[in-house]
């Protein structure tokens, strides 16, 4: 990891030092908790996926991991390997129970309806995401992960590779055979709502 000891997070929370869980919570919990609710698709499986990531994470680099280990920790990819493994883990146990995710309010603020073309902009904003999100939904696990990793939290493909454990030309091929399923998928949905 490059600069020094002082800007490492891994290491500040190796040595205990003040403040430094509270900023590596700060640091990662709205992209892990997103990254596990565009998983799992249910906010309480990816809160507590997202909290249990960061127990396990402050567990192993204070009390499994030496000073070593910690200065040369690539601490964003390692933090959503973490979290991608804990919430494979529950979608298969979900899985395995037979539950069905609770579908998003999708709550809209009062105060749009005062704003007729706003409203209108949020609208369709919100049509297009929930084609999206039916599009993602339907290409299947692996190659949703693989364009929320690339695109939504816009990692290389090196991050890619080392979150999902394999190498970094197998991760661009399988995020460009993701993006063609996509495609082909969106332009399924558009024909159906054309109808």
């Amino acid at each position: 990891m490059t600069g020094s000891d002082s800007d490492n997070l891994a290491l500040e929370v190796h040595r205990n030092r003040d403040g430094a869980v509270d900023r590596l919570v700060r640091s990662y919990q709205g992209r892990l908790f997103n990254y596990a609710l565009r998983v799992l698709q249910n906010p309480f499986d990816a809160q507590e996926v997202a909290q249990d990531a960061f127990v396990r994470a402050c567990r192993a680099l204070t009390s499994r991991y030496d000073e070593s280990k910690c200065r040369n920790l690539e601490l964003g990819p390692w933090l959503f390997r973490i979290t991608r493994n804990l919430a494979f883990t529950r979608r298969r146990a979900r899985e395995s129970r037979r539950e069905v995710p609770v579908p998003d309010a999708g709550e809209r603020p009062e105060d749009t309806l005062s704003h007729p073309a706003e409203a209108t902009r949020e609208l369709e904003a919100g049509e297009e995401q929930e084609v999206l999100r039916r599009a993602l939904d339907r290409i299947g696990p692996e190659a949703r992960e693989l364009i929320l990793l690339r695109f939504m939290e816009e990692m290389s493909y090196a991050e890619i590779a080392s979150i999902v454990g394999t190498g970094e030309a197998a991760v661009r091929g399988k995020v460009f055979r993701a993006l063609r399923k996509l495609r082909a998928t969106l332009n399924k949905i558009g024909d159906i709502n054309a109808l």
